[in-house]
C-alpha cells in the first residue's frame, strides 16, 4: 500500500496530498496521515518543497474541516439519520457526539491529531449540534497546525523510516480512541449503576 502511495505522491505531487486531505476529513477513508509522513519524507529528499506541502496540507485540511462541518449544519437531522443506517457509520457518530459534548472545543482540537480516527465525525457531529462555527473553526484551525507541522516534521526527521512512524501513530490514535471510549462507558455504567442502587434503598 505504501509503495503505491509512494509513486501517487512521486508523480502526482500535492495534487494527490491535497485531495486525500480533503476527502479524509470527510470520512472517506484515506491514509492522509501517512501521505503527510511520506511527503515529509519527500522534503527531506528534495523531491518536494516545504513551503509548499505545508500550505497546500493546511489549506485542504481547512478546507475538509469546513465542508464535513456545513454538511452538518445543512443536512441535520436528515444526514444523522441517512449515516445511522451503516452501522459502522452509527457507531462512528455516536462516539464522535459524545466525544465532541464531553471535550468541547478541547475535543475538536484534539481530534485533528491526537485521535485522528474521530476527526472527520466529530466535523459532522459539530455541524449537527449546531456548535459555534467560530468556535469549531478556530479550534479545528490550531488543531490542524499541530497535525501538519508535527507529521510532516516526523516525515522530514525519520524519512528512512517513514512508513513504519504513520503506521505507529495510526496504531497509537486507534489505541487512544479506544482507551477513551471505554473510559466514558465505564463512567455510565458507574453512574448507572449508583443509581440503581440508590434507586433500591
Amino acid at each position: 500500500m505504501t509503495d503505491i502511495l509512494m509513486q501517487l505522491i512521486t508523480d502526482y505531487g500535492l495534487i494527490v496530498l491535497s485531495a486525500s486531505i480533503v476527502l479524509a476529513c470527510l470520512a472517506v477513508p484515506l491514509p492522509s496521515s501517512v501521505l503527510l509522513v511520506l511527503s515529509g519524507a519527500f522534503v527531506g529528499s528534495g523531491d518536494l518543497d516545504l513551503i509548499a506541502v505545508l500550505v497546500v496540507a493546511f489549506l485542504s485540511a481547512a478546507i475538509g474541516d469546513q465542508l464535513a462541518y456545513f454538511l452538518g449544519a445543512r443536512g441535520g437531522d436528515a444526514l444523522e439519520a441517512r449515516l445511522s443506517h451503516s452501522q459502522k457509520y452509527s457507531k462512528s457518530i455516536r462516539r464522535a457526539k459524545a466525544f465532541s459534548a464531553k471535550w468541547g472545543g478541547i475535543g475538536v482540537f484534539l481530534s485533528r491529531w491526537l485521535v485522528a480516527p474521530v476527526g472527520p465525525w466529530i466535523n459532522y457531529a459539530s455541524g449537527i449540534g449546531d456548535y459555534s462555527w467560530r468556535g469549531f473553526t478556530f479550534w479545528a484551525l490550531l488543531g490542524e497546525i499541530i497535525w501538519v507541522g508535527g507529521y510532516l516534521s516526523l516525515g522530514l526527521l525519520f524519512s528512512a523510516n517513514a512508513e513504519a512512524i504513520a503506521a505507529l501513530l495510526a496504531d497509537i490514535s486507534w489505541f487512544l480512541l479506544g482507551a477513551l471510549g471505554m473510559f466514558i462507558l465505564g463512567k455510565k455504567l458507574l453512574k448507572n449503576a449508583r443509581k440503581a442502587v440508590k434507586n433500591k434503598s
